[in-house]
């Protein structure tokens, strides 16, 4: 499990993907978001343009799975509004080293 504090809107985590190796080819990641309402950005990598945001509510669930890590990027972006605290705790399958 990994632990993510978001003081307020200008703390964010950038364009990215989870597909280490330790959790498999297509690795299923469960995130749970406590507090702050956030933006949940994914966008395809090969086509930027293409780019959907979910509403991540307080007490809400996100699975991340199938070909999500490998075609898909996500981030939680920076907003200029007044924002409180959010909790997101992520939950991961290591697999092997």
């Amino acid at each position: 499990m990994l632990l993510n504090y978001y003081r307020d809107g200008q703390d964010s985590i950038a364009w990215h993907n989870d597909n280490e190796t330790v959790m498999g080819s297509h690795p299923v990641i469960a995130s749970v978001s406590f507090g702050q309402v956030r933006g949940f950005d994914i966008r395809r990598k090969t086509d930027h343009a293409e780019k959907y945001t979910l509403r991540l509510e307080h007490g809400s669930l996100l699975l991340m799975k199938g070909d999500l890590q490998t075609k898909w990027d996500h981030r939680i972006a920076k907003s200029t509004r007044p924002m409180g605290p959010r909790v997101n705790l992520t939950f991961r399958k290591i697999i092997g080293t």
